[in-house]
């Protein structure tokens, strides 16, 4: 199924920072799988760790605890000053989810809507698309959950003309990717975390494309 149009190449193997088609003929990749494997292919590390894992144990569902998954959340809540809480996912769109869900949960009945910037990216399940600032993208899939509302990127003024007080949280990506790799100024981010203090608010921080070092 083409979710996107894709070009007539197909890839059948990658090292480092090359990839070669079925007919061997090399690229240089600059797209690093959307800013998943930043890494490199075939980076030895991972592929020996992923070796060894397969080898142990692979899979028990998340009724259960396993290693190392305890191990890199406080890892990963360390490097993000400590104090927090890891949800892994397989998928941005996922993380969104379930960001959606856990803003609602915590705004309560009639606090439950989610303000976003036009341009923005958020994934492709009804709830993530809708919060997409990106209404061409949502004609095909009307009606989408209600409950989400786009402003005007890297404006202040424009979010705060959003708020009301149906508003549960503020979802924004600190580069847009999607949307023509536009940085938020470090102005824009500091003036919406004090809007959102100061309105008792939740500042979600959707870093597809700059989390884990990749900026």
């Amino acid at each position: 199924m083409p979710t996107y149009p894709p070009p007539p190449v197909t890839f059948v193997r990658g090292e480092g920072s090359r990839l070669w088609d079925d007919e061997d003929n090399a690229y240089l990749d600059f797209l690093s799988g959307l800013a998943v494997t930043s890494l490199g292919h075939a980076h030895p590390a991972v592929a020996q760790a992923l070796a060894i894992q397969s080898q142990r144990l692979l899979h028990t569902s998340n009724l259960f605890g396993t290693l190392p998954g305890p191990d890199v959340a406080a890892t990963l809540d360390r490097l993000l000053g400590g104090g927090g809480k890891v949800f892994f996912t397989n998928s941005g769109a996922e993380a969104n989810e379930c960001a959606i869900k856990l803003a609602r949960k915590w705004g309560g009945r009639g606090r439950h809507v989610v303000v976003s910037a036009l341009g923005s990216f958020h994934g492709r399940t009804l709830a993530t698309l809708h919060a997409t600032g990106q209404p061409a993208k949502h004609e095909a899939f009307q009606p989408l959950p209600e409950g989400f509302r786009h402003v005007a990127w890297d404006d202040l003024e424009a979010l705060e003309a959003a708020l009301d007080p149906t508003v549960a949280a503020v979802l924004l990506e600190p580069v847009q990717g999607e949307g023509g790799v536009n940085p938020a100024t470090a102005e824009y981010f500091a003036g919406v975390r004090r809007i959102c203090d100061e309105r008792g608010l939740l500042f979600m921080v959707d870093e597809v494309q700059t989390g884990l070092g990749r900026t």
